[in-house]
């Protein structure tokens, strides 16, 4: 008779961890090689993988603290990451030309800020910045992201994420799409309420989102909670992992530490069940 590990305990939250930190060094082993400059899409997935296995690792530190909300709020960068991973991937140069436009104009507007709220008035700046001559190249991206009325664009792809998702589903495959999905399902909307500070996120970091018989009535309960929540995060993080190294592997073919990967998370999900 099979011997389910309880999604809340201690032992499945420590399987998720094996796991993601097996993950995390199997994947920094094999992309550090990866030549970082030899191209814009060799650059961009190099910028992109490192902070991911780094906040990786620093959510397995919050795991063990049991810190359900920060966990969350990592989740985020880590998904964020992976998503425009893939977008440099399907999109490849045009992508990557955007992104370092955005980043360029991006760093000329810090050189002169300022936010002004009725009387409330700060700012900072290079002293005769507005007089400065700028390049042909700088120009064209302040005009590419700048609105009709003046305003800065923040969006530097102009694609939402469902329409993110789509693109990296018809390019790799339903499998790297599915594990996307799940992770919007289970991450995105949640983060997004904790990390803006809402009352919903308050309430549901207590577990009083549930319905009203599922409520946490104690701490012990709510610490089984939050280690459900924190455990279902590792998941997707593993998961995200595995899709941030299939992609790259799409490209830069590295099949035997694919292989490795794989059988990783297919372990993970098998030990779920004890024969």
């Amino acid at each position: 008779m099979d011997r389910k590990i309880e999604l809340g305990s201690d032992e499945y939250l420590k399987e998720a961890q094996e796991t993601l930190h097996k993950s995390i060094v199997l994947i920094s082993k094999s992309i550090n090689n990866l030549p970082s400059l030899q191209d814009d899409l060799t650059m961009s997935f190099s910028l992109m993988a490192g902070p991911v296995l780094d906040t990786s690792h620093s959510l397995l530190i919050l795991s063990g603290a049991n810190k359900m909300r920060d966990c969350y709020a990592l989740s985020r960068m880590i998904f964020d990451h992976v998503l425009n991973l893939g977008y440099f991937g399907v999109k490849g140069e045009d992508a990557v030309k955007k992104a370092l436009a955005h980043y360029h104009q991006k760093s000329f507007r810090d050189l002169d800020r300022k936010i002004e709220i009725k009387d409330l008035k700060f700012g900072i700046g290079l002293q005769g910045i507005d007089k400065a001559p700028i390049s042909d190249k700088l120009k064209e991206a302040l005009d590419y992201f700048t609105s009709n009325k003046g305003f800065e664009l923040r969006s530097w792809t102009g694609e939402n994420v469902f329409k993110k998702i789509e693109l990296i589903r018809d390019k790799y495959g339903q499998e790297i799409g599915m594990m996307l999905i799940i992770n919007l399902f289970f991450i995105y909307r949640h983060s997004s309420e904790i990390i803006h500070g809402t009352l919903f996120g308050g309430l549901f970091s207590r577990g009083m989102t549930k319905p009203e018989n599922e409520q946490p009535n104690d701490e012990n309960e709510l610490e089984v909670f939050h280690k459900t929540r924190i455990s279902f995060i590792l998941m997707c993080t593993i998961l995200l992992n595995y899709v941030m190294f299939e992609i790259i592997n799409f490209h830069f073919p590295r099949d035997k530490e694919s292989k490795e990967l794989a059988d990783l998370v297919k372990n993970f999900r098998i030990t779920l069940f004890d024969e």
